[in-house]
């Protein structure tokens, strides 16, 4: 949970964060060489609130107008610097497991029934699979849309939500990007200004017409979250949105059963 004071932002995390995983995150996104691609941390280190939780202070950015064309190219080429990044020693593993173990666990709490189970087999499925880098790089863990934003009073774009900073496939940063688009939720033209901004920066993509199987698992992934997500709004009694039965679709063909 997140307050605004000022310009600064306050980030609770949920207890039983582990205090040394954050704080060398933090330390990094702080340090050079990171720092010139982060809105840096205002402190290296999470502060504990008298309940236990983690606190931890950023900048307030200004997150993309919604009558802005989003900068995917940029994007591209701030996750390209990103991925190129000699690893920071003590740098954990990147919080997308984490992230997909909390969407297996809310999956198991979604109404039985019909596509909701072939759901819950995918989750378990997808953590199962969960591969070892041969070559872990820095990635950012949790990267979309909204992890961009923009000092006040500045043009340049920044990453932000330092929290799952880590090492990792620098695939799993394209993976959410990725699997909207094979779900038909993310246009051609921006799934490749991405892919575009990303080579330009020294960024490595297959090329045309070769497989780029190194993202099949964070696309699916990113999927499944978002899927899990939308599926919990909707409840058990009311009916299920558009968007919950496209996301819906695309795990059940990624499951390889029908409903």
């Amino acid at each position: 949970m997140q307050t605004v004071v000022d310009d600064i932002v306050v980030t609770r995390h949920p207890l039983g964060t582990p205090h040394e995983a954050l704080a060398a995150r933090l330390a990094a996104a702080a340090s050079d060489p990171l720092r010139t691609l982060y809105a840096a941390p205002l402190a290296d280190h999470p502060i504990t609130a008298p309940n236990g939780q983690l606190l931890t202070l950023a900048p307030r950015t200004e997150p993309l107008p919604m009558d802005e064309e989003p900068p995917w190219q940029e994007a591209g080429r701030l996750l390209a610097h990103l991925h190129r990044t000699p690893p920071p020693p003590g740098l954990p593993e990147h919080g997308g497991h984490s992230y997909l173990q909390v969407a297996v666990d809310a999956a198991s709490g979604l109404h039985p029934g019909g596509a909701t189970d072939i759901l819950r087999e995918l989750g378990a499925s997808l953590l199962a699979q969960w591969p070892d880098p041969p070559r872990p790089s820095v990635v950012h863990g949790d990267w979309d849309l909204g992890n961009l934003g923009r000092l006040p009073g500045t043009t340049t774009w920044l990453l932000t939500g330092p929290e799952t900073l880590g090492l990792g496939d620098p695939g799993w940063d394209l993976g959410r990007p990725a699997g909207l688009w094979a779900a038909g939720l993310l246009d051609d033209a921006s799934w490749r200004a991405l892919l575009r901004g990303y080579a330009e920066a020294g960024g490595v993509i297959p090329h045309e017409g070769e497989a780029w199987n190194a993202l099949e698992h964070p696309a699916r992934c990113a999927v499944f979250t978002a899927t899990v997500r939308e599926v919990g709004r909707s409840g058990a009694s009311e009916p299920r949105t558009e968007l919950a039965d496209t996301l819906l679709e695309a795990c059940v063909k990624m499951n390889g059963r029908r409903w």
